[in-house]
């Protein structure tokens, strides 16, 4: 007990210690997420922003009046620009309103699939005037990202719409802002979490922030992701972050099993503490009876209260009958203090186990006489000597036999057997009483325990007469056990090997 107490105060410790360990470490690594997150937003808006000050730059410097400025125009109007074209209030293109910084007949080609497929779904009348837009999509696989503006001039509503071609962005400006350091990894992925650029690397801890004004569309946006850069250091943690999981689970194990056999030990002390004062009840009971009956007796013979002398003969029977009883009861009681101390009782020694049960028999006859109950003994003859203590087996007989007498006299008879099987001697008890519940068959070795239906009657006993019976058995090296149905008696076999 000292030992569990010791190991529970031991655990609480160690939990309380990695309780505020992991505390300390968390708070420091919810900082760092927040550097991160705070860092990756300000690489993102940092691109965004270079998107978006090009692209308004290029959309408001286009007039319907100087189409013909256009080709310089987007010649200069900033990283990854591809072609731009404008739209009349019908959404048609205009004339000369077309022009590309690379093929001029895939610039057309990409025109007329934007102005059939994609154009429509831009909104553009509902947009407000000068105010920005875009659009970022797929074709045929390929990232596009659209930019457009609604304007006027004078009366004349237009459109126009610049081309950006996202590979090329992605190629010359990310490697520019998105550049990995010693301490932190960068890598920005598509829509669909494929790799576009950075230092590849597989994601499992760490910040992702968004594109939103960009490269964002139907199906989702583009993300950057940064994480820590894996160092030296990084197995070492992960052992001892292995060995600190296994040492708390290990503390949490020990005091829930600690708690476990704390309540257990409670329960058990609790339900010993009611079978004690109910052992002590009986047992002071069971002295006091025959005391009572010697000092009754004693007395009218000391008084001369006879009237005859086989009168005096008979209460000196009963005056020696129950002294008899008291002894055992006595005997019974000082063996099973000794076992409870652990101390040894036992004196081992070749004996004749047959003349053993006809000693036992022998002094138990006075109480079957009076009991009105009769024993039927069946020994086997020629029997091996066994390695017995001739007094505690004795006892153990005496136990079986005064077992049948107070709990089955209604049976009124006992048989006893003793025979050998195989490398064993077998001693047997049987009764013809009201029998034992199965449930309880098991129990009734237990010390202090008596079976339901005992308690229910008017029959005293110290419930350690069976439990004495069991550890003179085992300390022989053999055991008892019980066979007993409802109604239908019981039999105690006890067995020693040879």
């Amino acid at each position: 007990m000292n030992a569990l107490i010791f190991a529970v105060l031991a655990a609480a410790v160690a939990l309380a210690y990695y309780g505020y360990s992991y505390t300390t470490e968390a708070a420091v690594a919810h900082e760092l997420q927040l550097r991160a997150e705070d860092l990756a937003a300000e690489k993102v808006l940092t691109v965004e922003t270079k998107i978006i000050a090009d692209d308004n730059a290029l959309l408001r410097s286009v007039r319907l009046d100087q189409l013909d400025k256009l080709p310089d125009q987007v010649r200069a109007g900033g990283i990854a620009i591809s072609s731009v074209f404008v739209l009349d209030d019908h959404l048609n293109v205009v004339p000369g309103g077309t022009a590309a910084v690379d093929d001029p007949k895939q610039a057309v080609a990409n025109r007329d699939w934007y102005v059939a497929n994609v154009i429509p779904k831009l909104g553009l009348p509902k947009l407000k005037l000068d105010e920005r837009g875009h659009w970022y999509g797929r074709h045929a696989d390929q990232p596009y990202l659209l930019a457009f503006m609604h304007k006027q001039d004078g009366d004349r509503t237009y459109y126009v719409v610049v081309e950006r071609n996202v590979n090329r962005l992605v190629f010359d400006l990310f490697p520019q802002v998105f550049e990995s350091t010693k301490k932190l990894l960068y890598q920005v992925v598509d829509e669909n979490d494929r790799f576009a650029e950075g230092t590849p690397f597989t994601y499992e801890s760490g910040v992702s922030v968004p594109f939103i004004d960009t490269l964002q569309g139907d199906h989702g946006a583009w993300r950057l992701r940064v994480t820590e850069r894996e160092n030296a250091a990084e197995p070492q943690l992960r052992h001892q972050h292995a060995i600190d999981s296994a040492l708390i689970g290990g503390a949490v194990t020990i005091i829930l099993a600690g708690l476990a056999f704390l309540a257990l030990a409670i329960r058990r002390e609790r339900r010993a503490n009611e079978l004690k004062s109910d052992f002590i009840s009986n047992v002071s009971h069971e002295l006091k009876t025959p005391l009572s009956i010697i000092t009754m007796f004693g007395e009218m013979l000391a008084n001369g209260r006879t009237k005859s002398p086989e009168q005096a003969t008979e209460y000196a029977e009963i005056i020696y009958r129950e002294g008899v009883r008291l002894d055992r009861l006595i005997e019974n009681v000082l063996d099973f203090a000794k076992i409870e101390r652990g101390m040894g009782v036992y004196e081992f020694a070749e004996a004749d186990l047959g003349d053993v049960v006809t000693r036992a028999v022998d002094l138990a006859a006075r109480r079957l006489q009076t009991a009105e109950m009769t024993i039927d003994v069946d020994l086997e003859p020629d029997l091996p000597q066994v390695k017995i203590d001739a007094n505690a087996v004795t006892l153990a007989v005496l136990n079986l036999v005064d077992n049948a007498i107070k709990y089955a006299s209604s049976g009124k008879r006992v048989a006893l057997t003793l025979k050998r099987e195989d490398h064993r001697v077998v001693m047997a008890v049987r009764d013809w009483g009201p029998g034992i519940e199965r449930e309880e068959q098991a129990r009734i070795f237990e010390r202090f325990y008596r079976a339901k239906a005992m308690r229910l009657k008017p029959i005293r006993g110290s419930g350690i007469g069976l439990a004495l019976v069991q550890h003179i058995a085992r300390a022989h090296g053999g055991d008892v056990s019980v066979t007993s149905k409802p109604g239908e008696g019981a039999t105690f076999q006890l067995w020693l090997p040879i």
